[in-house]
């Protein structure tokens, strides 16, 4: 019987000297590459409804968040008129970047046609995409529904709505537990000279006003 040898040693007692066999894993065929059919383009109309739809989800937020921080870290007062020029000025910004993305976009189109042909390793040709091609056209037509709807009162009054209910959803729960946890039934000094203000309103200010009322 062969006594056994410490891994790594030879029968010798030689380290790491011994020959060692390396199997190479056999490759598993995953067949040719195929690419699929190319899909038919979304009509220009739907490509601009859905980026018009993504945008007023964008402009919403931020509305909300000006309202936010208006009211909780600067303490301003509620303004329509400056909400809704928020909201404009927010379409306008984004119309602006579409427009800027159009001329890039057009600009590498007509570099691509002055250069000569571009191949892949192995030669294959590059195949300039039908989506490219037409992407100034759709991105000058998003900026112009951008424009529209930030000349769009009723439209922006609607995302003013909807950002004010996202806004106190946000922040309602924290006002009133700040407004419940000091209120002013559990002042003693209220609770001790509350009937007596009660009185006082009944028979000077609020008789006052029934007089005005039997007058007028």
């Amino acid at each position: 019987m062969h006594p056994r040898t410490p891994r790594g040693e030879c029968a010798a007692g030689l380290r790491h000297h011994c020959p060692v066999a390396f199997f190479r894993r056999k490759r598993v065929s995953v067949g040719e590459f195929v690419a699929p059919e190319p899909q038919p383009l979304a009509p220009v109309d739907d490509v601009v409804h859905d980026a018009l739809k993504i945008a007023r989800q964008g402009v919403r937020m931020t509305v909300k968040n000006h309202l936010i921080v208006n009211a909780l870290r600067d303490g301003l007062d509620f303004d329509e008129h400056g909400l809704e020029e928020v909201a404009a000025a927010e379409y306008r910004s984004l119309a602006a970047a579409s427009l800027e993305g159009a001329e890039r976009a057009q600009k590498e189109i007509v570099r691509g046609e002055t250069m000569e042909r571009r191949v892949f390793p192995g030669g294959k040709p590059v195949v300039v995409e039908p989506d490219h091609l037409r992407k100034p056209l759709v991105l000058r037509q998003v900026a112009e529904a951008y424009e529209a709807a930030a000349a769009d009162t009723e439209g922006l009054a609607a995302v003013i709505a909807e950002a004010k209910r996202d806004a106190w959803s946000e922040v309602g729960g924290t006002l009133t537990s700040r407004l419940t946890a000091d209120r002013v039934e559990d002042d003693p000094e209220y609770l001790a000279f509350r009937d007596e203000r009660i009185a006082r309103f009944v028979q000077e200010d609020l008789l006052t006003a029934l007089r005005a009322a039997r007058e007028a």
